[in-house]
């Protein structure tokens, strides 16, 4: 009797054995949906499998955040994705408040000293990267045509509504880019209230020739002189003019915008323990400085150093900001702003 229990103690053992090692195979995998540039996503994921020897799957890569976060929601019942990364932490507070996130708070975050408040307080979100807004112009058209009127180059958000740039300020719309509702955000924080957030987004619509899809559908506009004036990522614009030697200045206006670019876990993820490690590896150093090399984007950590072109994160002027105010009037803002341009 004593050996057959002892038998069956060794098989119910090893079946445990097999299928915890079962789980962690099946569990060797993880699968990314990218709200970033093509060559940034796909150097992560390259550099996650070398790190890790995790198979890794770029399941989707799209820069618009909010065509990313409507796959998820559409694939709630039965997630494809463990993983969203990119877009800033306003989609993804969106989609934890509609419970399509599980949370998760690194331990890299207390290891490497990097700022909690990067973080999502309730640990549904890490922010792993940063973003300021910029203004950018056309050099010469604004030394042709703007500078003969004694009028100083703009520098400040004011500026664009001067009425010599009417039919000249490219801007973007918030309805589909994230950069444009936090240039709309520092409007209304800069300000003081919505009602003159409001009335500066009412005036600014006087002088803008066209609203873009994208956040950074300014800088190709301007460079080309279509326009005088635009606002974008400052990341994205600085990137674009050294590498095509674009005819542009860009500036860092005082009370500037600034985005949280964050990574999550997906509820019901199909390989959560490698959705845990891709989430710790996104704070690593290797990860970090990918981000800043491709993208020109802010690290959290501060171990990471920045493309020499980019002005310190610390150097920018911010308004004085609430990401909670930010991420619960998403909905009711952008409703406000289409009444105003009647977009």
């Amino acid at each position: 009797m004593k050996r057959f229990i002892l038998c069956i103690a060794i098989v119910l053992f090893a079946v445990h054995v097999f299928a915890e090692g079962g789980a962690e195979s099946a569990d060797n995998k993880v699968v990314i949906y990218a709200a970033l540039d093509t060559k940034t996503a796909n150097d992560l994921v390259t550099a996650f499998k070398a790190q890790t020897g995790i198979d890794a799957e770029l399941a989707l890569q799209i820069e618009q955040a909010g065509t990313v976060a409507g796959r998820i929601k559409t694939e709630a019942g039965s997630p494809r994705a463990d993983v969203v990364i990119g877009g800033n932490s306003n989609f993804h507070t969106d989609l934890s408040a509609g419970g399509f996130l599980q949370q998760y708070t690194s331990p890299v975050v207390a290891q490497a000293g990097i700022d909690k408040k990067f973080m999502d307080p309730d640990g549904y979100w890490t922010g792993w990267y940063l973003g300021a807004l910029c203004i950018l112009y056309n050099d010469k058209r604004y030394q042709e045509e703007i500078a003969p009127k004694g009028i100083k180059p703009p520098t400040t958000w004011d500026d664009l509504l001067n009425p010599a740039y009417k039919g000249e300020v490219i801007a973007s719309n918030p309805a589909t880019t994230g950069g444009a509702y936090l240039m709309m955000a520092a409007q209304i924080f800069r300000l003081g209230s919505e009602q003159a957030g409001f009335d500066y987004i009412r005036k600014l619509d006087q002088n803008v020739a066209q609203y873009t899809k994208g956040a950074n559908g300014s800088i190709p506009l301007v460079a080309q002189g279509e326009a005088i004036v635009g606002f974008a990522w400052g990341h994205d614009t600085i990137k674009q003019k050294i590498q095509g030697n674009l005819p542009i200045t860009v500036v860092f206006p005082k009370d500037d915008g600034f985005e949280i670019g964050a990574a999550s876990i997906i509820k019901g993820a199909p390989h959560p323990n490698s959705a845990k490690k891709f989430i710790d590896f996104l704070l690593s150093p290797a990860a970090e400085k990918i981000n800043a090399d491709n993208g020109y984007r802010y690290p959290v950590r501060a171990d990471v150093p920045l493309p020499k072109e980019m002005p310190p994160f610390a150097s920018v002027s911010f308004a004085p900001w609430d990401l909670k105010v930010a991420a619960d009037n998403v909905d009711k803002w952008k409703k406000e702003w289409a009444s105003i341009t009647g977009k």
